[in-house]
């Protein structure tokens, strides 16, 4: 009989740990002689599960959707993803590893995930809905991966909520909020609607993109490349921020800047213009800072018809354009009057009473 062992006290049997350097590595004993001991990887979760196939023992050691969760933000695939991106699947993995954590994979039901997305809409409803499309998505990755056989999220059905592309913003609306707002608000705000692109491409903007007289930008979402002759009111628009640029000590190359010289940041920017549209008593369902976009893309279509707006915006179809500027409907010349009709045919008939109905009036046939 072997001697009692005193590390390691959490290893299922024929299972071995070995310290390299700053990783532990787990191995599987297989009892033979000279000893042959079979590579189980870093992961002490998955090492258990495999140690526990080798062995033909059900694992002590369950797969939970935390310990999925941090599996995939280690993966090559949440590292791929853009900064914004990260930061909204951070904010919703976070909210799910508090209620699910310790909830192995196989055990979570649809019912459960309702449950959640009930309690969760007591607060946001976009935002419960946001973090089903991001359980979702976790479950899909686990399933690709063997770590679980189904995908619990997926059996429910949500609809979606109302986006904003039947949001006309009026114009008192639009200046009541550019009037309270900053010097550096204000910039931002011609800068969106003058160039009619997101809210992410707007600060991204750099003195560097503007060369040869052209205001060179690539959108982040969709890749797609734009060119803006810098003359007209955007050229009267960049030499005013250049010129306040010049006020400060600090010369940076954002082209838009905050009321001290620095790069205006996405949170710099919400803050702005949420007071702002407070000062005005404007609730934030009636005008968002996204909807410049929007409005520019419905200006220009007016001005210059939908392949116009199609280029201001960026978009790769005209489909796309019409769903998101038709807000306002088609300009529709109107008829002229029934009168002037009457006028070409003649005078009007004399109508008497139907003397078989009484009511329902008819031509005269005289």
């Amino acid at each position: 009989m072997g001697r009692r062992p005193t590390a390691n006290l959490n290893l299922p049997p024929m299972m071995r740990a070995r310290r390299r350097r700053d990783r532990t590595y787990y191995y599987y004993d297989t009892g033979a002689r000279p000893r042959v001991e079979m590579a189980l990887g870093s992961d002490y979760t998955l090492a258990v599960q495999e140690s526990s196939k080798l062995h033909q023992a059900k694992p002590t050691v369950a797969m939970t959707v935390g310990w999925a969760i941090q599996k995939y933000r280690a993966s090559h695939e949440f590292a791929g993803l853009a900064r914004g991106t990260q930061a909204d699947y951070n904010y919703a993995l976070d909210k799910i590893d508090e209620h699910f954590g310790d909830a192995p994979l196989d055990q979570v039901t649809p019912p459960h995930i309702a449950l959640y997305l009930d309690k969760r809409s007591q607060s946001s409803r976009h935002r419960a809905l946001r973090e089903r499309a991001v359980f979702s998505m976790i479950f899909r990755w686990c399933m690709a991966r063997g770590f679980c056989t189904a995908n619990p999220a997926g059996a429910i059905k949500t609809r979606r909520l109302p986006g904003r592309k039947h949001v006309d913003i009026a114009a008192d609306l639009l200046i009541a909020v550019y009037n309270a707002g900053s010097d550096a608000l204000r910039d931002a705000m011609d800068l969106a609607y003058a160039i009619g692109q997101r809210p992410a491409d707007v600060l991204r903007v750099s003195e560097t993109d503007i060369r040869n007289g052209i205001l060179h930008l690539r959108q982040a979402k969709t890749g797609a490349a734009i060119r803006y002759p810098v003359d007209g009111e955007l050229g009267e628009l960049l030499a005013r921020i250049r010129e306040r640029k010049k006020q400060h000590g600090v010369r940076c190359l954002a082209l838009l800047v905050d009321e001290r010289g620095q790069p205006m940041t996405r949170s710099k920017l919400r803050r702005r213009f949420e007071a702002a549209r407070a000062a005005c008593g404007i609730a934030g369902a009636q005008f968002q800072f996204r909807d410049l976009r929007r409005i520019a893309g419905m200006d220009r279509r007016d001005q210059g018809g939908l392949d116009a707006a199609q280029a201001l915006l960026g978009h790769k179809s005209q489909a796309m354009t019409e769903h998101y500027t038709g807000a306002r409907g088609q300009i529709v010349k109107p008829l002229g009057r029934v009168r002037k009709q009457v006028q070409q045919c003649g005078p009007v008939p004399h109508r008497q009473a139907d003397s078989r109905f009484g009511l329902l009036p008819r031509l005269d046939q005289a």
